[in-house]
């Protein structure tokens, strides 16, 4: 699925799910005036208490009235209020990004360094599958209170993500098992399904919280009663709470509709994506089987999480109304979607899956110890036809990218592959990576890491063996297997961290295209999990041509140095853009030197996503115009993707 329209649509859904809600909220003014107006005329009612005759309101001369300006704006305004307070209460809890949310239902983050094996076997699957689809590696979590077998994705953008799984998911299930689970929740990461998850959960909240309120004033009533002078007034309070508690859950039972309606067609779509990414159709529906056969399922013991329903692998909570609020397809309908010819078995599953009996390579857990010096970096074969294709591949599920990110993540020396899940010496890789080739700038560059970094000092000088023979291509996926470790720095440490970086990459007086794509990746990602919702600032490529014609320049000289390769490169990248292709000139070198290009990222990272589509397609055909992709095309073509949160994967396997 090309991953630009699914995020349109999700875009397309959102906008849906604003009209149905605003109806909703225009349905329960609409029902709370008839009631105020009800209660009003009953209060206003002669009616005797004790003997005496009391008098609230009189009734117009005319006849009664339905209609009152001053009844309707208030019912509107305390309305408004209530459900908008509520709503924007629970966007704003939520848009802390997936740590938050995982964190808020009990989850409990899974320790980089963990010697579990069952943990450490889904942190194998999870950063396969991150390096597969070019995404930053989510943060794991696990809620070990939970027996059933299920799990969901959290999250505003890709680079806040969080995976969530349930202690049985952890236990019961084979990696081929895991794997299916997982691509389905990496389905939804990448077709923008997380965000769109955070705001039905907001809007719904809204609504329920009418009912939450009418039940409370109920309650409170309820106890206080009882006194000789409870009187009318306590009855209308009464009728009053009654009221908004009955509009509030008719109006989150069809929010809850809505709910179910929205995410039903979705699961069966990310079943199919997790097919397509591993090959296997036997893992997502071996998982499937073992759920209806276990005697749990995918049961949520936890209600606090019934607000995240729609965000689960499976049905986690009982479905009313004869499955009418189900927000998950009938196991049997997702199981023959995948698998017609299914005969209706299912299986109980073991108490624990036996992962100690796996191979270190099966499990994911061993990595390259074999000696040797890395391999010379090298360009690859790839026309403007596979770099068209390539940007259509973009955020899919691909085999090839999948046995491609295996293949790389086996070769990686075990030291690296362990000193990216413990923050310190995270810290310490990502310095390594940036070494120079000299000696002598090296060995200027480790004592600059000893005096700004002591605790990094040791671990890298550990490192620096296994990093001489990592090959240039695996570099970025370092980075990002560094980064779920990396997002629990923050304040001075983080500061520090950044300030060390900037110095090391400065050491040589110059710049490179892997530094600077290693600088503006990692930060980028940094700060965009920690402030996940970017509001956007440019619509039209008129207001960023400028930004345009940098990047395609600065492509354009990086792959050649022949005058007439980089026009004709720049050329080819321009013809992408009909609507400003007039516009955009050739920029001298000192124009669109990387100084110049990440002024231009930070401008087009808050652009819509048309013109980061039509951006990425360009730059795809400046980098492939000569047929050949070089490591430094490649590097910055990356931090390009990165920059725009557009998930891209290591280009060798997607040329």
């Amino acid at each position: 699925m090309d991953f630009f329209e699914a995020q349109d649509r999700a875009r397309r859904r959102t906008h849906r799910l604003v009209v149905l809600f605003i109806f909703a909220v225009l349905g329960t003014i609409a029902a709370g005036y008839l009631m105020a107006i009800v209660l009003v005329r009953e209060a206003g009612s002669p009616r005797t208490h004790r003997g005496r005759y009391s008098y609230v309101a009189e009734a117009p001369a005319g006849g009664a009235s339905w209609w009152d300006p001053t009844v309707f704006a208030g019912v509107t305004f305390a309305t408004l209020a209530i459900v908008g307070s509520a709503s924007l209460f629970k966007w704003g809890t939520m848009r802390q990004g997936g740590a938050a949310i995982a964190t808020s239902v009990g989850g409990r983050r899974i320790d980089p360094g963990t010697t579990d094996l069952h943990e450490r076997q889904l942190l194998n699957v999870v950063e396969e599958m991150a390096i597969a689809s070019g995404v930053p590696v989510p943060v794991v979590y696990v809620l070990d209170n939970e027996p059933g077998i299920n799990a969901f994705a959290a999250g505003l953008t890709t680079a806040d993500a969080a995976v969530t799984v349930t202690r049985g998911t952890l236990e019961k299930l084979t990696r081929d098992e895991l794997q299916g689970v997982i691509g389905h929740e990496f389905s939804h990461i990448l077709n923008g399904d997380m965000g769109l998850n955070v705001r039905i959960t907001a809007v719904i909240f809204g609504i329920l919280v009418i009912g939450l309120i009418g039940r409370g004033l109920m309650q409170t009533v309820g106890r206080a009663r009882g006194g000789r002078n409870s009187g009318n007034a306590v009855l209308v309070v009464l009728a009053a709470g009654f009221g908004m508690f009955v509009l509030g859950y008719i109006g989150y039972f069809f929010g809850r509709l809505i709910q179910a309606a929205v995410s039903r067609q979705r699961e069966f779509l990310a079943d199919a994506s997790s097919v397509q990414f591993t090959r296997n159709p036997g893992g997502i529906t071996g998982a499937l089987k073992k759920i209806g056969g276990f005697a749990l399922g995918s049961d949520i013991a936890d209600h606090k999480a019934s607000q995240l329903s729609h965000f689960f692998f499976a049905q986690g909570f009982r479905a009313d109304f004869g499955g009418t609020l189900a927000t998950h397809p009938p196991l049997g309908l997702r199981i023959r979607a995948i698998e017609p010819a299914w005969d209706g078995k299912v299986f109980d599953p073991p108490e624990a899956v036996d992962v100690a009996t796996a191979s270190s390579a099966f499990a994911g857990f061993g990595g390259n110890r074999a000696g040797g010096g890395p391999p010379a970096p090298r360009s690859f074969v790839a026309t403007p036809f596979q770099a068209v294709k390539v940007m259509a591949e973009v955020g899919s599920l691909a085999e090839k990218y999948f046995l491609h990110a295996q293949t790389l993540l086996a070769a990686l020396p075990d030291p690296l592959r362990q000193a990216t899940r413990v923050p310190a010496s995270a810290q310490a890789l990502v310095y390594g990576l940036l070494l120079d080739e000299s000696e002598a700038v090296r060995t200027q560059q480790i004592d600059l890491v000893h005096r700004n970094d002591p605790a990094a000092s040791g671990p890298l000088q550990s490192m620096l063996p296994d990093l001489a023979r990592v090959d240039r291509e695996a570099r970025l996926p370092l980075l990002q297997l560094s980064l779920p470790a990396l997002r629990s720095l923050a304040g001075p440490a983080l500061d520090r961290f950044a300030e060390t970086l900037d110095e090391l990459v400065q050491a040589d007086g110059r710049i490179t295209p892997f530094e600077f794509a290693l600088q503006k990746m990692l930060l980028g990602q940094l700060r965009l999990a920690q402030t996940p919702a970017r509001a956007l600032q440019f619509d039209s490529f008129d207001s960023v041509r400028n930004e345009i014609a940098v990047v395609l320049s600065a492509l354009a000289r990086v792959g050649s140095a022949d005058a007439n390769e980089i026009a004709a490169a720049f050329a080819a990248g321009v013809g992408q853009l009909p609507v400003v292709s007039a516009q955009l000139a050739l920029l001298p070198p000192e124009a669109c030197g990387l100084d110049a290009v990440d002024a231009a990222l930070d401008k087009l990272a808050v652009s819509s996503l048309p013109i980061k589509k039509r951006l990425l397609i360009a730059s795809g055909q400046v980098v492939a115009a000569d047929g050949t992709i070089t490591p430094d095309e490649a590097e910055l073509f990356r931090a390009l993707a990165a920059t725009l949160d557009v998930p891209m994967p290591v280009f060798a396997a997607a040329a």
